[in-house]
């Protein structure tokens, strides 16, 4: 979602409708207050265009101008190469830091649940989910799914230990066996509030 941009004369149309009504303000277009108006439009459009580059150095991945203050903040040291380059190493430097994405709990608990990352499920719930459930303060809360059909060994203990080591404090990660709506089942989805009791 981008900033809206207009241009000068479009400023200076809007703040022309903002007088109040009267044949005072009926000027030509070369008058004094006609010229104000377009120079404060051209401030304004300048403002906003600054406004849109201010959306996209937000982002690392469409930074150009601020890939210098990304790098030293995230202490990346490596500033060679092109801008996509520059972007790339911010970004994967914010993603180590952030500790884990649903790809990255796969590959982790893939030795615990016995099976290729592949056949491994993450659901996700979201913060409006959690809040619609009555806990506002969740941020984050995933389950990492191993179909019982498929067979094999597993330690979903070991599993869930690993997602808790490589989760953040505000986010809940549950490592389960079962997505059906059986009651009581201790490590289905069903029965649970939300601090997963």
């Amino acid at each position: 979602m981008g900033v809206r941009q207009f241009t000068a004369e479009a400023y200076a149309r809007m703040m022309k409708a903002l007088l109040p009504p009267g044949r005072l303000w009926l000027q030509d277009l070369a008058s004094l207050l006609s010229r104000v108006f377009l120079a404060n439009g051209d401030e304004l459009t300048r403002v906003s265009g600054r406004a849109a580059d201010l959306v996209e150095e937000s982002d690392p991945s469409t930074a150009t101008e601020t890939l210098a203050e990304w790098e030293s903040a995230l202490g990346v040291t490596d500033s060679s190469g092109t801008d996509a380059d520059r972007q790339a190493r911010i970004v994967a430097r914010l993603i180590k830091q952030q500790r884990f994405r649903p790809a990255d709990v796969k590959v982790a608990v893939a030795p615990f649940f016995g099976l290729d990352v592949t056949d491994i499920t993450i659901t996700e719930i979201t913060n409006a989910q959690a809040v619609s459930t009555g806990d506002e303060k969740e941020v984050y809360r995933f389950y990492v799914y191993r179909n019982p059909a498929l067979g094999g060994t597993y330690d979903l203990a070991a599993a869930q230990a690993e997602i808790d080591r490589i989760s953040h404090s505000h986010v809940k990660g549950h490592a389960i066996d079962s997505q059906g709506l059986i009651c009581d089942d201790p490590t289905g989805i069903v029965d649970q509030t939300p601090l997963g009791v």
